[in-house]
């Protein structure tokens, strides 16, 4: 069960990423990130080297509307259907709350950071939690185990992750909802016939 307390982290992250959709990642400081998160520049440099570090916070805020969606989710919907809910509400929050601009430095940043890659980081609530879905899935028989669970989830993330790719490519020009929408479908009929 995910916690229910906000940590210190989190609020700076939640600041940070509202002041980057505000004012844009350029323009936002990390004087103005410190006000916004109400705590001090001490505490800010504990957590982050400094504002480029952040952009590899945005898969944990990410993961924190996983946590409110595992409250609120109807846990009696299929592995499909709860993997096509998922994908939904994460695209429609990145295409409404998330500036393409912001994207685009996530997935660069991504490619040449020497720290951890916080987009394949197994260890964020994410990957467990999508993890968790396909086999129960393959428990009740959903989705045939031709493949393991963990192939099927990397196919998962990387059909997100390339989705994301292409949106932040073309500078939001397309919805993102509707094209994972129409798209997300093909590649859970494979979950449910086998690869």
């Amino acid at each position: 069960m995910p916690k229910k307390r906000q940590s210190t982290k989190s609020r700076i992250v939640k600041a940070a990423w509202n002041l980057f959709h505000k004012n844009g990642y350029d323009k936002t400081t990390v004087e103005e990130i410190i006000v916004s998160s109400k705590t001090s520049k001490g505490t800010f440099y504990h957590y982050f080297k400094g504002k480029e570090s952040l952009l590899n916070s945005l898969s944990y805020l990410f993961d924190d509307m996983y946590k409110e969606l595992y409250e609120t989710i109807d846990h009696s919907l299929s592995a499909y259907e709860k993997l096509r809910y998922l994908n939904h509400a994460l695209f429609d929050m990145i295409e409404h709350k998330i500036d393409t601009e912001i994207l685009a430095y996530l997935y660069s940043s991504q490619l040449v950071t020497k720290d951890k890659r916080s987009l394949s980081d197994k260890k964020r609530f994410y990957f467990k939690w999508i993890l968790e879905i396909i086999e129960e899935g393959m428990a009740n028989g959903e989705f045939k185990k031709t493949s393991s669970a963990d192939l099927l989830l990397h196919y998962y993330a990387m059909f997100e992750r390339a989705l994301l790719y292409d949106y932040a490519l073309y500078k939001g020009k397309f919805s993102l909802t509707e094209y994972s929408d129409r798209l997300l479908p093909s590649l859970l009929d494979k979950f449910v016939e086998g690869f």
